[in-house]
């Protein structure tokens, strides 16, 4: 037995003795732990399993552990049950035992992620689930943290993030399960964006586009950019446009709306991934970043075109229907205006939503 075996055994052993229950429940009916850390994207790219587990476990407890960015969109899943808030600790491995001291009371755990994580592996095994799923770094050996231990693809940057996560219901005998990215926006949400288009500037106008300006890599777009794009569409539409971002960037999305001065143009301050949703839900299409915003407009079936900056495309790309990208070339210091406003083209003649 391996050194962090035995150690691990050891922790989930005084873990366990605390745990508040240790019910037996049939096996159609479990309680069932789904482990997702990480942004909003992760988890939006996680719903798809989510809902397979819901339709095929339909009386199943069905819980979703999340970092805080991920919570609102656990919690807008009709498949869950149960949402919880992981917890940050004085250093990373106090954290994952801090953490699984309040997951002890669930039969089945899926740790989701692309790929091995050896904190995610730990916080599972530590659980004491009687069922533990997750991915491997090598799966021809008996595993330290699972008992259902899956192997990645082949190559996983080939495989996109959705489909790579459904391999984690194979132990559970789930397959061709369909791509759902449904989210039940609240009531307070839809509020939100109803209120909003009653208003000056949208209530001026049967259209408008929202132009995201946050990103989560070194984005290959300039704020200057953002500003003529938005000029040279002021002229050649009648939209109304509205600059969104993340909480951090609505001083510069502030800005951006301030300089091209139109009243056409109106910076938006969401609370929330919600309230953003509920907006997307009635724009027209959505200009913006690879990030959550592109995956939260593919979960709202909203059209958008999606600047790529960086990184492995075809594992992290937003699945919308009606999404386009305009992706960096090697030899550009940045995106080209041309290239984005040629792309734009088609999304100037889709009809109001």
């Amino acid at each position: 037995m391996s050194l962090s075996r035995t150690v691990l055994n050891l922790i989930a052993a005084t873990l366990r003795s605390r745990a508040r229950q240790h019910t037996e429940v049939p096996p159609e009916n479990p309680r069932i732990l789904v482990i997702r850390r990480n942004r909003m994207g992760d988890m939006i790219c996680t719903l798809p399993l989510l809902h397979a587990l819901r339709k095929h476990y339909p009386t199943a407890h069905l819980a979703v552990a999340c970092d805080p960015p991920g919570a609102p969109i656990a919690g807008a899943c009709e498949a869950v049950n149960e949402v919880i808030v992981l917890k940050p600790g004085w250093n990373r491995w106090q954290a994952v035992i801090r953490n699984a001291a309040q997951l002890q009371d669930y039969n089945w755990v899926i740790a989701t992620k692309g790929g091995f994580d050896l904190r995610l592996a730990a916080l599972a095994r530590l659980t004491n689930a009687t069922r533990r799923i997750g991915f491997e770094s090598v799966t021809n050996q008996i595993s330290d943290y699972y008992t259902d231990a899956v192997a990645l693809p082949q190559n996983p940057h080939d495989e996109h993030q959705i489909e790579t996560a459904l391999r984690l219901l194979q132990p559970l005998g789930l397959s061709d399960c369909a791509v759902d990215l449904t989210l039940a926006l609240p009531q307070s949400a839809q509020e939100f964006a109803a209120a909003l288009l009653t208003k000056p500037p949208f209530a001026q106008a049967p259209r408008f586009m929202l132009i995201n300006i946050s990103s989560t890599t070194s984005l290959k777009f300039s704020s200057d950019d953002f500003v003529s794009l938005a000029r040279r569409l002021l002229e050649a539409t009648d939209f109304i446009i509205g600059f969104v971002s993340a909480p951090a960037d609505q001083p510069k999305a502030q800005e951006l709306a301030a300089r091209i001065a139109s009243h056409r143009v109106i910076a938006v301050n969401t609370p929330g991934p919600l309230e953003l949703a509920a907006l997307l839900k009635h724009a027209t299409f959505l200009l913006t970043p690879e990030g959550g915003a592109a995956h939260l407009a593919a979960a709202m079936n909203t059209p958008a075109l999606v600047l790529w900056s960086e990184g492995p495309f075809q594992k992290w790309h937003s699945r919308g229907a009606r999404h386009t990208f305009v992706r960096h070339e090697p030899e550009e210091a940045m995106i080209p205006q041309e290239r984005v406003w040629r792309a734009l083209q088609p999304y100037l003649i889709l009809p109001s939503r």
